[in-house]
């Protein structure tokens, strides 16, 4: 059980999966990728253009992250039918009104958490860029090597 646990590339996964929840930077895990924080409703969804910690331009090509909404959309779905059945189980089948509203009030109150999980999604998953445990150095080393 132990070994199964140390091997490289399940930690590698959890670690990938960690990255995306904290909206990391995928290529060192240490940047973030938005600016502000996504209680923010007014800014919270902005991103910085290249990582702060190494360097990597986060928009692949031009309206990269416009692919993100078909994951903000299966996210949608799953917070619209999680709260439905909540609904349903908890609220003994309310009127379809109940339904309505606690359903368009979940997905309003997690709009911000959704719209960043799914850029730090398409970038993890659709930017082609593997996880370098040495980029940040590299990245230092050239800024040296300039000045």
């Amino acid at each position: 059980m132990v070994s199964f646990l140390c091997n490289s590339k399940l930690r590698m996964a959890i670690s990938k999966f960690q990255a995306i929840i904290e909206c990391k930077c995928p290529r060192c895990k240490k940047g973030r990728v938005f600016t502000d924080s996504p209680f923010n409703f007014k800014t919270g969804r902005r991103y910085y253009t290249h990582c702060p910690v190494c360097n990597l331009k986060y928009e692949r090509e031009p309206a990269f992250f416009e692919g993100g909404m078909y994951f903000n959309y299966a996210m949608n779905v799953a917070i619209l039918v999680a709260s439905g059945v909540a609904t349903y189980v908890l609220l003994d089948d309310p009127n379809q009104w109940i339904y309505f509203g606690v359903s368009a009030t979940m997905v309003v109150l997690m709009v911000s958490f959704t719209s960043r999980l799914s850029k730090s999604m398409m970038l993890h998953f659709f930017g082609g860029v593997e996880y370098d445990p040495k980029a940040e150095e590299r990245y230092q080393n050239s800024l040296k090597e300039k000045a």
